[in-house]
């Protein structure tokens, strides 16, 4: 009786898996290697850590066939790029370009670099300054114990 219990179990897992599986049909194999990178590149914007290539998410499904349609269409690579970007902004690519609004998300991790550098060096000067001063004292408080 457990044998054929955990047969049905396992069945039953494999069936949850078997969803997740898509077959996605292309003329040449250059369209489907668009594809892969395509997929990856672009960010779930659901899941928002994943790429809508790796995502179950319903959403992001319905993104792999709209850009699956726009590769049979012969869509330029930046078109479907700049079609997703039009929709869901710039977060949606993992690669963002360069403008205006993403100068901070360009140019903020220099910044925390060049703050922690200056910060660092500050603290090692000034552990220098504190133990020239402990020097100095020591040798004033021995000159007053002669």
């Amino acid at each position: 009786m457990s044998i054929v219990s955990m047969i049905l179990l396992l069945s039953w897992t494999q069936l949850t898996y078997a969803e997740s599986i898509e077959a996605a049909e292309f003329s040449d194999n250059a369209q489907e290697t668009r594809y892969r990178a395509l997929i990856d590149e672009i960010r779930c914007p659901v899941c928002q850590g994943q790429s809508i290539g790796g995502s179950n998410a319903g959403l992001a499904k319905d993104l792999r066939e709209q850009v699956r349609k726009m590769i049979i269409k012969d869509n330029s690579n930046d078109e479907i790029r700049q079609f997703m970007v039009d929709r869901f902004g710039d977060f949606v690519v993992f690669k963002p370009p360069m403008n205006k609004n993403t100068y901070l998300l360009w140019y903020a991790p220099f910044a925390f670099l060049i703050l922690g550098l200056f910060f660092f060096i500050r603290s090692l000067l000034s552990k220098d300054k504190i133990t020239k001063s402990q020097t100095i004292d020591t040798t004033k408080a021995k000159d007053l114990l002669k």
